[in-house]
C-alpha cells in the first residue's frame, strides 16, 4: 500500500501548483502535514461521444471525517481560559460528469456538524470553533464549476478547490478553502501555467460563515509557471491582491502585489538515500496603503535514509516595523510554516523562523516531530517576541480509504505577559484526533 507522506517534516510547497484537484510537483509544509490525510481521492472522468452519457459516465467521490480538537489554554496571560474543545463529524460528496466535445461540470457539497455531547458550549466560550461554525453547523456547495478542455489546455469558471502558494485549500481541518474563481490552465511534458481571477472564497480559513469572503474589493488576479526536470523544480507567481474592507472579508490591510519564487534542486536520488536543497522568495509591495509589505527569504534541506526522513528550514522576513506580511488565502507557502505559527502571526518588523523535523515509519504507521523557533527583536516601536512551538504527530494508514491521524502542538509564548502575548492566552497545547475515509 502507497503510504500517505511523512508527517512533521516533510517540507513546504515549493512546486505548489494544484489545479482540478490534482497535484503538480508539491510538497508539504509541517503545516500541510495533515492535507495528505484530508485529500480526497481524484478520480479521472472519461470523455464521451454522447450528450445523455453525460451523467452515466460521471464520477463520485467523498471524504468522510471524524474530529476531535481539544485546548489547553492556561497561561500568565489567561489562567482561567475556558479551555475550549469539539467533537465534529462532515466532509464532501462530489459528482463530476464526462466530457462531452471537451465541456464538464462538477459539483460538491461540504458540510460540518458538530456532535454536542462531546463539545463544549459555544455560549461559555468552551467550543474549539475552527472546525465548526458559532452555531455548530456548516453546510456549503463549496464546488459548482463548468469546465472546458481542448487539448493541452483546459478552463474552469464557478466555485473550485486550487492550490497555489497565496491562495489554498489549507485543508488541516474537515471543511476545505474553495473559491468562487476564473481559472486557465496550459500543460504540456515538464510546464504547467495557470492565469485566473479570484473572487470570493468559504472555508475553514475564510471563518465558516454564512457569506462568501471576499478577496478583495476588486478581487485578486494571479498568474504562474512552474517547470520540471529530474534535478531541478522551479516555479514562478504573480499575485495582484486588492484592498478588502471590513464588509465579507477577512478584513483590511491585504493589499498588496506579491512576487513568488522557488526551487528545489534534487542533489540525490537514490532508492534509500536523496537529498534535496530548496530555496525560496516572497516580496509583497502594498497597495492603498494597506501595510502589507515585506520581503521573505526562505531556504531548507531534506534527507531521507530509508524510512528516516530529516529536514531543517530558514525563514527571514525584512519588513518596517508598521508593515507586515500576508500568507494569503490559506495557510500559505514559507517553509517554516508550522501546525499553528507561521510568521505572519507576528505583526510587523523583521522576523527570523527556523524549523527542525524528523520523521520516521514503519509499516503503516508514520510518527514525526518539529521543532519550531519564531522570533523579533524589540525595536524602539516595537517589543520582543519569542515563540516555540512543538509539533508531534502519527499517523495509521489501515488501506488506500480509510487513515487515523492525531497531532499534538504544544506553543511556548516567551514573552506571554500583558499585549506582548501573540496568541490571546499565551502558551497553549492542542490535540487533534481524525478518523478519515476518502472514496
Amino acid at each position: 500500500m502507497e503510504k500517505i507522506i511523512k508527517l512533521s517534516l516533510v517540507t513546504a510547497l515549493t512546486m505548489s501548483i494544484v489545479y482540478a484537484d490534482g497535484n503538480v510537483g508539491a510538497k508539504d509544509t509541517v503545516r500541510k502535514q495533515v492535507i495528505n490525510v484530508n485529500k480526497q481521492e481524484v478520480k479521472i472522468t472519461e470523455d464521451v461521444s454522447h450528450i445523455d452519457e453525460l451523467f452515466t459516465k460521471g464520477k463520485v467521490s467523498g471524504h468522510l471525517e471524524v474530529m476531535y480538537s481539544g485546548y489547553n489554554e492556561g497561561s500568565t496571560n489567561n489562567p482561567t481560559s475556558a479551555n475550549p474543545y469539539a467533537t465534529a463529524i462532515g466532509g464532501q460528496l462530489k459528482f463530476e460528469t464526462a466530457h462531452v466535445s471537451g465541456f464538464g461540470a462538477g459539483v460538491e457539497f461540504s458540510t460540518v456538524q458538530a456532535v454536542g455531547i462531546l463539545s463544549g458550549d459555544n455560549d461559555k466560550g468552551e467550543r474549539a470553533t475552527m472546525m465548526v461554525s458559532n452555531d455548530g453547523h456548516y453546510t456549503e456547495v463549496s464546488q459548482a464549476y463548468l469546465e472546458y478542455t481542448k487539448n493541452n489546455m483546459t478552463f474552469r469558471a464557478g466555485r473550485q478547490l486550487i492550490d497555489t502558494p497565496l491562495a489554498d485549500s489549507d485543508d488541516i481541518r474537515i471543511v476545505n478553502n474553495t473559491f468562487e474563481a476564473y481559472i486557465a490552465t496550459y500543460e504540456r511534458d515538464n510546464l504547467f501555467v495557470l492565469a485566473g481571477y479570484l473572487d470570493r472564497w468559504q472555508g475553514t480559513d475564510a471563518g465558516l460563515v454564512d457569506t462568501w469572503q471576499n478577496t478583495g474589493k476588486d478581487g485578486t488576479y494571479l498568474t504562474g509557471v512552474n517547470y520540471e526536470l529530474d534535478v531541478f523544480h522551479f516555479s514562478a507567481w504573480y499575485y495582484d491582491i486588492s484592498d478588502t474592507n471590513t464588509n465579507n472579508s477577512i478584513g483590511a490591510g491585504i493589499g498588496n502585489k506579491s512576487i513568488y519564487i522557488d526551487g528545489t534542486f534534487h542533489a540525490l536520488s537514490k532508492e534509500d538515500l536523496t537529498l534535496d536543497i530548496s530555496v525560496q522568495y516572497l516580496n509583497q509591495r502594498e497597495d492603498e496603503n494597506s501595510g502589507t509589505e515585506a520581503n521573505i527569504y526562505g531556504f531548507m534541506v531534506e534527507a531521507g535514509i530509508s524510512d528516516l526522513e530529516l529536514m531543517a528550514a530558514y525563514n527571514k522576513r525584512n519588513a518596517d516595523d508598521d508593515k507586515t506580511s500576508f500568507a494569503g488565502f490559506g495557510g500559505g507557502t514559507l517553509y517554516t510554516n508550522m501546525d499553528n505559527m507561521i510568521i505572519d502571526t507576528i505583526s510587523g518588523g523583521d522576523v527570523n523562523a527556523y524549523v527542525l523535523g524528523v520523521s520516521y515509519v514503519i509499516r503503516d504507521v508514520t510518527a514525526g516531530y518539529a521543532y519550531g523557533s519564531f522570533k523579533r527583536d524589540a525595536t524602539i516601536n516595537l517589543a520582543k517576541e519569542d515563540v516555540i512551538e512543538h509539533n508531534f504527530g502519527v499517523e495509521y494508514a489501515a488501506n488506500d480509504n480509510l487513515t487515523f491521524f492525531a497531532i499534538v502542538t504544544v506553543d511556548e509564548d516567551k514573552e506571554d505577559t500583558g499585549t506582548n502575548a501573540i496568541n490571546n492566552s499565551g502558551d497553549f497545547t492542542n490535540i487533534r484526533v481524525s478518523a478519515s475515509y476518502n472514496f
